[in-house]
């Protein structure tokens, strides 16, 4: 996510998906009790509140909540969330180092830690009014209540994992997508403290994919790869532009994955298979690579990942995908993780 952006995570209302026997869905871990996740805990204090820190393989967490649900839950959470980010698209690497995760018990809290962490740079992450933000693999996120606060740190978790891995940085238009794609999940029914992710589990993202298909205010796919969260706040007043923004990226990876049985599932495999040796802009026209460069923007990521098929052609298949998932009855499917596609 841009970082300046973070408010739009939970702008609004909330923030927060397929079924289990769908190709979108990853595995979780069913029957593992919550301990193993946590290879060993310390006591943790900030400004005066007591807290701890969680060693996992792949995070270190610290933590001022006191709340004992969400403290059971937060390590399993991290944790799995990280290995969703690395399994739910592709099979990418571990990490070669833990990424760094703050729950911090209130917003007092998470105000002063963001001045620690940005200094000169806090006032601007201090705008945002409901959320959270990650800067390189630190992730700084406080209590939010049962589902958004574990949803925007499966949003940011994604920023923090490509941060770790990606030698080349993914145009902002995927990697937001991607991050929207991986906040879907459910507490499993047989073990409650641990999630089961499903990226269409996400009613937030859809219903306002619906609101904007309703209202004719869809963008059109060159103005989605074209355009950053930023560009479009200036003239946003209400925010509701950047909010269809972010759910029309969420429903273009779940396009990419599921269109035509999945016909362009491995071309978007296969790029994010290239950022992690550093050959993304090798693949593109100069002008392409060079708004990359710029702006991390730009449609050349599609010649990768639906190599062939002209933009125009692209969108029409887009802008009907997204007819079809919005159908009546789409949303009852998505209320049990299930692809409306």
């Amino acid at each position: 996510m841009n970082r300046t952006l973070a408010m739009i995570m939970l702008a609004g209302s909330a923030l927060s998906g397929c079924s289990s026997s769908s190709p979108s869905a990853s595995p979780t871990v069913r029957s593992a009790p919550v301990q193993r996740f946590v290879a060993e805990r310390q006591r943790w204090s900030y400004q005066g509140n007591d807290g701890w820190t969680y060693f996992t393989l792949g995070a270190t967490i610290r933590t001022t909540i006191t709340d004992r649900r969400m403290l059971i839950r937060i390590p399993t959470f991290v944790e799995l969330s990280q290995i969703h980010a690395r399994t739910a698209l592709t099979t990418l690497p571990a990490p070669s180092e833990p990424v760094d995760t703050y729950f911090l018990g209130s917003r007092a809290q998470w105000e002063a830690m963001t001045r620690k962490v940005l200094k000169d740079r806090a006032n601007v992450y201090l705008a945002i009014e409901r959320g959270g933000y990650s800067v390189g693999t630190t992730g700084v996120y406080y209590d939010l209540g049962p589902r958004d606060s574990f949803a925007i740190a499966a949003h940011e978790g994604w920023h923090q994992y490509a941060h770790s891995v990606m030698i080349d940085r993914l145009p902002v238009w995927l990697d937001e997508g991607i991050a929207c794609y991986l906040e879907g999940f459910k507490w499993d029914e047989i073990n409650p403290d641990q999630p089961v992710f499903l990226p269409w589990s996400n009613l937030e993202r859809y219903d306002q994919l619906r609101k904007a298909h309703a209202e004719g205010t869809l963008m059109s796919l060159h103005t989605l790869v074209s355009n950053r969260p930023q560009d479009l706040m200036a003239t946003d007043k209400g925010g509701d532009r950047v909010l269809t923004y972010y759910a029309q990226h969420w429903a273009l990876v779940h396009f990419f994955r599921e269109y035509q049985g999945g016909r362009y599932s491995s071309g978007l495999a296969r790029a994010l298979q290239l950022t992690l040796r550093g050959g993304l802009l090798d693949e593109m026209s100069e002008s392409d690579a060079r708004s990359m460069r710029s702006r991390r923007s730009g449609p050349g990521m599609l010649s990768i990942i639906a190599p062939g098929v002209e933009l125009r052609e692209l969108d029409a298949q887009f802008q009907a995908f997204i007819t079809r998932i919005v159908r009546p009855g789409g949303r009852n499917m998505l209320l049990s993780g299930q692809s409306p596609a």
